[in-house]
């Protein structure tokens, strides 16, 4: 190296310069300049992922080093970001989910996904969805939650967006955000009386074959609209579940197959509905408005003193009958229509009082038995503590 005061040559390990005696000036070392990416975060998948959100790009590799040697290498820009993706809003990543769907589900699902984007996270709509956190997620949640919206309508409304943003290539932790608990449905379940009471108002009222059919056969009130006669096998005593009839985004009613694949059933249908559906013409059982039958029900509801359940609670009492009268899991599902026992068990099964204190009465004598079998003597009386 060079004496910067002399400009001799010295050897590289001299301290003092051997021409003009001047210590030597010696170069700092240069730090090392470390590349700072965002901590990675462990997937359920077992992979760990980095969200490069000035870059516009997503790492996802099988171990946490590899995610970050990665990252770091993108960010650098020694390795080119193929994930790199143009800027897309959530509004256009919204429609670009809805028209991917068309096709494959029900114009009710398109119009609820519809209505999501209308109401819901309104503040996220023009901001790039790679640069959407979990935090203004979260936002977005507390501001549903404040203004009173149903546990319900914020978790489906979480689940769709997330969905969007997976689609259009945005991984989010949906297990960071704080959901609400969704509560029990308050469904209003009629006792055995109350359901002889409603069955003798039902002769002679206009929407009478419809409410027996939710309330006897359990059926939705789109499978009840699009049922029609040729539907009823009068020899066989079977009625065939094929169809629904459902509003889509534009507010038409469109028919369309069953909710799901296991909603396409064949059930035993009774006697007294098939007289009923005998007397009809051919072609569709139902014409009138979609609430008319629920503006019946309510009506004789009313005049026969009862409680003032919905169409749809019909539904939930069929599925409560079958759990008190013992009817297996397997054929309740295959007569409601469910693809899995959890909701049929914890949206529509409802316990009945009666049947309710039967079981704590049977649960009581086998405790007592075992007690009189085992405890044959009487129980001493214990005296009470006097008060001090």
């Amino acid at each position: 190296m060079k004496c910067k005061y002399c400009s001799h040559v010295v050897p590289d390990d001299s301290i003092f310069c051997a021409y003009c005696g001047e210590r030597i000036a010696r170069k700092r070392k240069e730090k090392k300049t470390e590349i700072k990416v965002p901590a990675p975060r462990q997937l359920p998948s077992g992979s760990w992922h980095i969200e490069l959100r000035k870059e516009g790009a997503s790492v996802t590799e099988p171990t946490r080093d590899a995610c970050l040697a990665k990252a770091r290498a993108i960010r650098a820009g020694f390795l080119q970001n193929e994930k790199a993706k143009p800027p897309l809003t959530l509004s256009a990543a919204v429609d670009r989910y809805i028209d991917s769907r068309r096709a494959t589900v029900s114009p009710s699902t398109v119009a609820t996904y519809e209505k999501k984007k209308r109401l819901y996270f309104q503040a996220l709509m023009d901001k790039n969805i790679h640069a959407i956190t979990e935090e203004q997620l979260q936002a977005e949640v507390n501001g549903m939650v404040s203004r009173g919206l149903s546990a319900k309508t914020v978790k489906d409304t979480v689940h769709f967006y997330t969905s969007v943003l997976q689609y259009n290539g945005h991984t989010i932790d949906s297990a960071r955000l704080s959901l609400p608990q969704i509560q029990a449905s308050p469904y209003s379940v009629l006792t055995k009386e109350e359901i002889k009471r409603l069955l003798a108002a039902l002769p002679g009222d206009p929407c009478e074959l419809q409410i027996l059919l939710a309330l006897w056969l359990g059926l939705r009130r789109s499978e009840i609209m699009a049922l029609e006669k040729q539907d009823f096998d009068l020899a066989h005593k079977t009625v065939t579940i094929s169809k629904a009839i459902v509003r889509n985004e534009k507010g038409e009613w469109v028919t369309k197959g069953t909710k799901t694949a296991l909603s396409a059933r064949v059930i035993a249908c009774p006697d007294y509905i098939l007289r009923l559906v005998e007397k009809r013409p051919s072609g569709l059982l139902y014409t009138n408005d979609a609430n008319y039958i629920l503006k019946c029900l309510h009506r004789l509801c009313k005049q026969h003193g009862l409680p003032a359940v919905r169409l749809h609670d019909l539904r939930h009492i069929n599925a409560s009958i079958g759990l008190m009268l013992g009817v297996p899991d397997k054929y309740m599902m295959e007569r409601g229509g469910w693809s899995g026992t959890d909701t049929m068990k914890y949206r529509y099964e409802h316990t009945y009082s009666e049947a309710k204190a039967d079981a704590d009465k049977t649960i009581n004598n086998f405790f007592d038995g075992l007690l009189t079998d085992h405890f044959t003597h009487e129980i001493p009386n214990v005296p009470e503590e006097s008060s001090k």
